[in-house]
């Protein structure tokens, strides 16, 4: 379609950019870009059989900008980098950054829950070692913030 409609729009870049806006929704409705590369690899190609002249261009990007800002994705940020030379390569370059920022994001998750189990292991020593020194259920559960029923748990596995 992108051949056919470069074709048909040689003289025309109005034209050319209402067919290249078409073909980016048709692109990310079929293919989303959070399950395969395939839309990222179908917008490249777009992008370059469909070339716009600058400031169609430009019109274009804060088009795809508000059909993708319900992706979450950061257009205003990739466009002050100037290297930037395709559209497709904004897309794989907010693909790659959200990967990165998703690792920040579960590595920090990670350590948070290992904070927690660890405080809980820890409480649930304290209990163990109360219980060995003699101390009531009630004292216990005072001190550690387990329940009756916990605190019995503890003591069944010892």
């Amino acid at each position: 379609m992108a051949g056919q409609y470069q074709a048909k729009t040689r003289t025309n870049p109005e034209e050319r950019y209402t067919y290249k806006l078409k073909l980016t929704e048709i692109i990310k409705k079929r293919y989303p870009f959070g399950e395969s590369d395939i839309g990222i690899k179908l917008l490249k190609f777009v992008d370059n059989i469909l070339y716009l002249p600058h400031e169609l261009n430009e019109q274009y990007i804060q088009e795809v900008y508000q059909i993708f800002n319900k992706e979450c994705m950061d257009m205003a940020q990739a466009e002050k980098t100037k290297e930037i030379i395709t559209f497709g390569e904004l897309l794989e370059r907010w693909k790659k950054e959200g990967r990165e920022e998703g690792r920040k994001v579960g590595r920090k998750e990670g350590i948070e829950e290992g904070k927690r189990e660890g405080q809980f292991l820890e409480r649930r020593k304290m209990a163990q070692k109360m219980t060995n020194a003699g101390l009531d259920i009630e004292t216990i559960i005072s001190l550690t913030g387990f329940s009756e029923d916990e605190i019995k748990q503890i003591l069944k596995e010892g």
